[in-house]
C-alpha cells in the first residue's frame, strides 16, 4: 500500500467530514462521513455543488465563508447542518482552509466535526419564564422539549415528581407519601 492509500484509508476513516471543493464550488473528493449525513457516498458526491449539497437557507448562512475561503482567507466558523434522514439539526466546527496557486485559489478543502453536546449547551438560551418555550437565533419560539430534540441527543419521558404530584393528584397523597 502507498503513502497516498493509507492517507486516504485514513481519511475515510474520520468521523470529521474531509472534502475538497474546486473554485467552481463543485465538490471533487469528500470522505465517507458525508454519506452518513448527507446520504451521499464519496462517489455520488463528485461534482455536487455547494448549494446542492447545503440547500438554499444553509448555503446563504455559508455563502461568505465560501467566499472568503475563495479569496485565500481561512475560515473557522459553527454551521447548523441537518441530517439527510432523521432531520435532526446539530452544529458542526467547519474549517475552509484555501488551496492557493500563485495569485489564485484553486479551491478550499473542508473539515466540518460535529461539536460535542456539552459545547453546544454553552450559550445564553432565551426561554420563556411562564411557558418555558426556547427562543432561537431566528427569532421563532420553540417547545423546550422539540429545540433539545432537534439540537441534541437528549430525549424526554414525562412524569411528576412527588412534590407535584398532589397539586394534579389531591386523592394520592398516601401514595405519595409512601413512595
Amino acid at each position: 500500500m502507498d503513502l497516498c492509500q493509507v492517507a486516504f484509508s485514513i481519511i475515510n476513516q474520520m468521523h470529521a467530514m474531509v472534502a475538497y471543493w474546486n473554485a467552481d464550488e463543485q465538490c471533487t473528493f469528500s470522505n465517507r462521513a458525508f454519506q452518513s449525513w448527507f446520504g451521499k457516498t464519496p462517489e455520488e458526491m463528485a461534482g455536487v455543488s455547494m448549494q446542492e449539497l447545503l440547500g438554499p437557507v444553509a448555503y446563504e448562512v455559508s455563502r461568505r465563508h465560501i467566499q472568503g475561503a475563495l479569496r485565500g482567507e481561512k475560515q473557522i466558523f459553527e454551521q447548523h447542518l441537518t441530517h439527510s434522514s432523521s432531520g435532526a439539526t446539530l452544529r458542526f466546527l467547519a474549517t475552509y482552509t484555501p488551496d492557493p496557486a500563485g495569485d489564485a485559489v484553486r479551491g478550499f478543502s473542508v473539515h466540518a466535526t460535529e461539536l460535542p453536546a456539552q459545547t453546544r449547551l454553552r450559550e445564553w438560551m432565551p426561554i420563556c419564564s411562564s411557558c418555558k418555550d426556547i427562543q432561537t437565533s431566528g427569532g421563532e419560539w420553540h417547545p423546550l422539549e422539540d429545540y433539545f430534540s432537534r439540537h441534541s441527543s437528549i430525549t424526554f419521558t414525562h412524569g411528576l415528581c412527588p412534590k407535584c404530584m398532589p397539586r394534579y393528584f389531591p386523592s394520592t397523597d398516601d401514595i405519595v407519601k409512601s413512595i
